[in-house]
């Protein structure tokens, strides 16, 4: 299929722009027909070559440490230990507070989080197996979201790792052996996907885990841990797969890590390599980094009892390729002998298949860096047949070509019932009912949808395929692994495949960040997350999730009135959105300026932030690289558009950056028209007057500061605009300071965070801070940090004492950012592998009363006469429909230059002096004519052209 898409995009937006008089009707009536539209979406392509370097220089920017330039080695397993210690102490804390008889009453209180979900919307998932005791019972697990069971084929779930456990989970399998069923091992540490490809990266595993009670807990086995977290020193924490010898009187495990194929005969007591690198014999105070390996291995035992094994061609170093890649067979596990050889191509990961009618029919998917290959082997007969040629490769314009994003997502998979009907799996699932012999027998049955033009998921599916398994007893049925978590479907052999989502409470979701929205109307909070777009999750009994648009999903915005929403997709793409009664889209307009992000040394981050002003919602301010830019009046731009816009944007000169990215912004509630911003080299800066041509900027870079780190985010007290707090994201430094004087002086305030006084150590990556002040004076902060959220009512400095919140709920998961709304104090946290959750903060100060007064007041507008753009402020009682449009003195209309959502209190609009065709009017007076609630206010201005 091609996908320019021109001629159903043409449609679309024509379809869209006679709905434009429509979609402005915010507040549908019971009997009104509810319009929905197709939403916008991006594909969360991981390894395209774009952004395979956007999305690792904004991990790289975020958490290295900006003294080595380099993200500490294992850093999840040192700052787990660091919040384990932390606990600890805090517990002692509590011994001697409760032994010394200290009142209770003035012991911190910590909130009570619950799940929000999403139930109906799962994460990626690598690992899937159904018990061979009971088809109803099912393991899956997400990359970081831990392992879940299900014992009512996936109607429900329960998670079974704990939160204090390891959560990348990659792969899992059952002993078969009769007395021997409940025994489950699943390893740990996604090499490619949730990581960049470098072995440094942080979000590696930490071996092998095993489960005696059938998957419902989970201890690891010792010998596959690390010894030393400073260094990558084990080839365990990165598991591709596991298999077992069902055949053995031993507990024989063979696995597939990082640089090559091991093996136990003693349940993982004791390992050997048997294939590949031998690196688990190299010594604790080695780092891998150094040593070149294999980097992609696999392991797979037929039904017939023959295992196979794969090896990469390519190594841990760009210019090396390993002599010993290709593809291995053996009867024992142990001995292996090359039945294929990997030679010329940087052959990358290969995934294995065989089939349960004739196990001696394998099928080899392999990503060669150049393409894709397929070959079929007859262990029979040692024949191997060539079908590389009839993988989908775009000539046909109904199927997409196989792409598995550089390895990203890749398996081949045989029905069990017919060694023929194999199924592929990349971005999409293909199936073929004649081994590939042809091309003529091969359909598109999942991922992405063959049937719609763009970018939408195939009916009840999702994009991004790791894993198929089949029901034992009905080789049809048929669950499928992926970005967007499980799903079934009941006929495998069908045209086309029927899914259904089994994502019920499977709560996998990955987050970047959330919105709590801020009308106390709404009852929900929405973000962007990895792969799965910008989700909305409503708060109540279900916890369910609605898709808003696709892609990665980055920053989302609300407005103080609800209404107009704003998610955005990776690299700044930012969206208008309004919603019906069913939180289903209603209109759209893209609304990024198009000219940010210009100097590529300097470019819009792969998650990009903006934000709102939070006095006027119809004013954003916008992260451009190396400038901050504004829009005034974000209605003025019309709806259904999917470009870059030029509508009332401007880019602020004097905020430009010399280097790095801004990379964080906040505006003030308390006194109008401040805001602070920072930058990915370690800036703050200050700007004052915010709204006008008059802005001034001061840099309030404190000396205290760590140089060169990324600031993630500001903060600022919503009853004074002089507290900020600043958090740097950076692993190994200081994280959090606080100013009381606007920024004219700060104060180190990350205490008991920090594992050492210069932030060395294990101290986790702060991501995120809320201020919250509260009607009986008390102000309480809380933290997003990579081990969870903590808290504190009591800031003093260096010695300040954080405490965790929801250790039992979120415990250590990663959580990347909080929200909270001032009208009732409801909280969200956003983590990144278990969904969201929220809390209430009673007590808190709501926002001041808007002064608006009693009908439409239009001030004059201004510079008049003018010669570029005019502005005329005006101010609405209450959030209601603007239409402005501009006359000649004959009374003919030139145009409509706003009709869109005006919000209580101040608005502004725009005119650049142009007609309905865009085209210069000649120079004269004009008559801007704006209605509202049956008001009209009329301005007199002049145009004059220089």
């Amino acid at each position: 299929m091609k996908f320019s898409k021109k001629s159903t995009l043409i449609l679309s937006l024509v379809v869209l722009w006679s709905l434009v008089a429509l979609v402005f009707v915010f507040v549908p009536k019971s009997n009104d027909k509810e319009i929905t539209v197709e939403p916008p979406t991006a594909r969360a392509e991981f390894f395209s070559r774009e952004n395979v370097q956007q999305r690792s220089e904004y991990i790289h920017q975020m958490l290295a440490n900006p003294e080595t330039n380099e993200i500490p080695v294992n850093m999840r397993e040192m700052e787990n230990e660091f919040v384990q210690d932390f606990k600890l102490k805090a517990n002692l804390n509590r011994l001697k507070m409760s032994a010394a008889g200290a009142n209770s009453q003035n012991a911190p209180s910590l909130l009570t989080w619950n799940s929000l979900g999403p139930n109906n919307i799962g994460g990626r998932t690598r690992a899937v197996a159904i018990d061979v005791t009971n088809e109803n019972i099912i393991l899956a697990a997400g990359v970081s979201g831990g392992v879940w069971r299900s014992t009512n084929g996936g109607q429900s779930w329960t998670k079974t790792t704990k939160s204090d456990q390891l959560h990348s989970v990659t792969c899992i399998v059952q002993d078969t052996r009769p007395g021997k069923e409940n025994v489950w091992y699943y390893g740990t540490g996604e090499l490619v996907g949730n990581s960049t490809r470098s072995p440094g990266a942080p979000f590696r595993g930490d071996g092998i885990y095993k489960s005696t009670d059938g998957g419902l807990n989970w201890q690891p086995l010792p010998s596959t841990q690390v010894n030393n977290p400073e260094k990558f020193n084990s080839p365990f924490m990165y598991v591709w797969d596991i298999t077992l010898n069902p055949n053995s009187a031993n507990d024989e495990i063979i696995a597939a890590i990082y640089g090559g194929i091991v093996h136990s005969a003693d349940g993982g007591q004791t390992w050997a390599t048997v294939l590949g690198n031998s690196l688990y014999e190299v010594g604790n105070n080695v780092d891998l980094n150094d040593v070149p390996a294999i980097f992609y291995t696999e392991v797979y035992r037929a039904a017939n009892g023959v295992f196979y094994a794969s090896l990469s061609r390519s190594t841990n170093t760009a210019s090396a390729f390993s002599p010993l890649a290709g593809i291995y067979k053996s009867d024992d596990g142990v001995n292996w002998t090359r039945i294929v050889v990997h030679s010329n191509l940087a052959y990358r990961r290969t995934e294995i298949g065989a089939s349960l009618s004739n196990p001696n029919i394998v099928y080899f998917l392999s990503d060669t860096g150049q393409g894709h290959k397929l070959l079929k082997y007859n262990n029979a007969t040692g024949a191997i047949d060539d079908r590389s040629v009839n993988l989908p490769d775009g000539t046909d314009e109904e199927i997409e070509s196989f792409d598995s994003q550089s390895s990203y997502d890749l398996f081949v998979r045989v029905h069990p019932a017919d060694e023929n009907t194999v199924f592929i799996g990349g971005t999409n699932i293909y199936r073929s009912t004649d081994g590939f012999s042809t091309k003529a027998n091969v359909t598109w049955i999942g991922g992405y949808n063959p049937d719609v033009e763009g970018n939408s998921s195939y009916p009840n599916h999702h994009p991004d395929q790791h894993d198929l398994v089949f029901l034992p007893s009905n080789p049809n049925v048929m669950i499928s692994a992926n970005d967007g978590g499980l799903f079934k479907t009941t006929n495998n052999l069908a045209s086309p495949v029927v899914y259904e989502s089994l994502n019920n409470g499977y709560i996998t979701t990955q987050y970047y960040t959330i919105t709590m929205s801020q009308s106390p109307a709404d009852n929900f909070a929405f973000g962007g997350l990895q792969d799965n777009g910008s989700i909305l999750s409503t708060i109540g009994t279900n916890n369910n999730g609605v898709r808003l648009i696709g892609g990665d999903g980055g920053f989302t915005a609300s407005t103080r009135f609800g209404i107009n929403y704003y998610t955005s997709f990776q690299n700044g793409q930012v969206y208008r959105l309004t919603l019906n009664r069913n939180y289903s889209l209603s209109s759209f307009a893209r609304v990024d300026p198009s000219g940010a992000g210009a100097d590529p040394s300097q470019p819009i981050l792969f998650i990009n932030p903006y934000v709102l002003d939070r006095n006027n919602g119809n004013r954003m301010f916008f992260a451009g690289g190396n400038y901050l830019w504004r829009n005034r009046n974000l209605s003025q731009i019309p709806s259904g558009e999917q470009t870059k816009t030029d509508v009332n944007w401007e880019r602020l000169e004097i905020t430009k950056i010399a280097s790095g990215s801004i990379s964080a912004i906040e505006t003030s509630s308390d006194q109008e028209n401040i805001l602070y911003y920072g930058t990915s080299v370690g800036q703050v800066f200050r700007m004052d007057f915010a709204n006008s041509n008059g802005y001034t900027v001061s840099e309030r870079t404190s000396n205290i500061f760590p140089s060169g780190a990324y600031v993630n985010s500001i903060v600022v007290n919503p009853t004074n605009a002089n507290e900020i707090v600043v958090v740097f994201s950076n692993y190994q430094v200081k994280s959090v300071f606080r100013s009381v004087d606007g920024g004219a002086t700060f104060e180190d305030i990350s205490g008991n965070l920090e594992e050492s006084p210069s932030g060395l150590g294990g101290g986790p990556s702060v991501r995120w801070a809320e201020i919250v002040p509260k009607n009986d004076g008390v102000t309480e902060y809380y933290l997003a940090t990579s081990v969870g959220v903590f808290s504190t009512t009591a800031l003093n400095g260096e010695s300040t004492i954080w405490l965790q919140e929801g250790e039992q709920s979120i415990g250590n998961a990663p959580v990347n950012m909080l929200d909270y709304r001032r009208s009732d104090g409801r909280i969200v946290a956003a983590t990144h592998g278990n969904g969201i959750y929220q809390s209430q903060i009673n007590g808190v100060v709501p926002e001041p009363a808007i002064q608006s007064g009693s009908g439409l007041m239009v001030e004059n507008a201004y510079p008049n006469p003018f010669t570029d753009d005019i502005a005329i402020n005006y101010t609405l009682p209450e959030t209601d429909m603007v239409r402005a449009r501009v006359y000649n003195t004959d009374g003919k209309l030139v145009k409509t230059i706003a009709l869109g959502l005006g919000f209580q209190g101040e608005n502004e609009i725009f005119w650049d002096g142009t007609d309905v065709k865009n085209s210069p009017v000649p120079p004269g007076i004009y008559l801007i004519r704006i209605e509202y609630q049956g008001e009209i206010k009329v301005q007199k201005v002049i145009y004059s052209r220089e």
